[in-house]
């Protein structure tokens, strides 16, 4: 969808949330742009979790998640994460919605198999039509990454990865990934560009590790799959890492 941007909110949403955050949306909606926003909301759903004596575990940068642990993340995305970022765009008179499976069964998804995940998901299909509907009106339209299987089950799945399902699925010309470090490192130097065909050997000399290895799988997902600039950043003003397909690491 040309013109389209999606932006993925890191876990701590408020960090992102910034005048200079905002003050690009309204520059970017002057240009005629359609903003998508996926909010992520691991930092709250582990606080919520110790306060509830609900264990926490991630297993190669996914979290862990039982029935337990699922209708948490499910309370604090739809019910906590995303209207705080809907009231802040509110506040300064951008229009918004926040929507989740639920909504038209906006994402569909499939159970990762690994038991050893639980309710964990994996986007099979992204249903464009609400997001474009909205997207038309100049809605701003805000989605938890909740998806909802053949047989009605929620399942948990990452933030990245819904990202870059929507934007792919949108064509989006270009997928903003927010995290909490200003982009891939090696080392103390941020990494300007990494080639899709790089990751692998980023990944087995241990320079990504973590929640970056299924960050940067996603990314080169996008990358590859219809989006015109995937970009792992700290905010929308710095030019991050920005991942390409098939291109060399510079």
């Amino acid at each position: 969808m040309k013109n389209t941007i999606v932006i993925k909110l890191g876990g701590v949403a408020s960090d992102n949330l910034t005048d200079d955050f905002f003050q690009q949306i309204i520059k970017w909606q002057a240009e005629k742009k359609k903003i998508v926003l996926v909010h992520g909301g691991g930092h709250y759903i582990t606080k919520m979790m110790k306060a509830l004596d609900i264990p926490v575990e991630t297993k190669k940068g996914l979290r862990v998640t039982n029935k337990q642990a699922l209708e948490v993340t499910k309370m604090v995305l739809i019910g906590q994460v995303q209207p705080a970022i809907t009231t802040a765009f509110q506040k300064r008179n951008i229009s918004v919605i926040g929507l989740n499976a639920g909504d038209t069964g906006l994402l569909e998804a499939d159970q990762i198999n690994d038991s050893d995940l639980g309710f964990v998901g994996k986007i099979t299909k992204v249903k464009t039509a609400l997001i474009e509907q909205l997207l038309a009106e100049n809605i701003i339209t805000v989605i938890a990454p909740l998806g909802i299987n053949s047989a009605h089950d929620w399942l948990n799945v990452n933030a990245d990865t819904a990202a870059c399902e929507v934007a792919s699925a949108l064509n989006a010309e270009a997928l903003y990934l927010l995290t909490d470090v200003p982009g891939v490192k090696n080392g103390a130097k941020i990494i300007d560009e990494i080639a899709t065909d790089e990751i692998n050997k980023l990944q087995t000399t241990d320079i990504i590790k973590g929640g970056m290895i299924p960050k940067l799988a996603s990314a080169a997902f996008a990358a590859e799959n219809g989006v015109g600039q995937v970009i792992i950043t700290d905010s929308l003003e710095n030019p991050g890492t920005k991942i390409k397909s098939k291109v060399a690491i510079r």
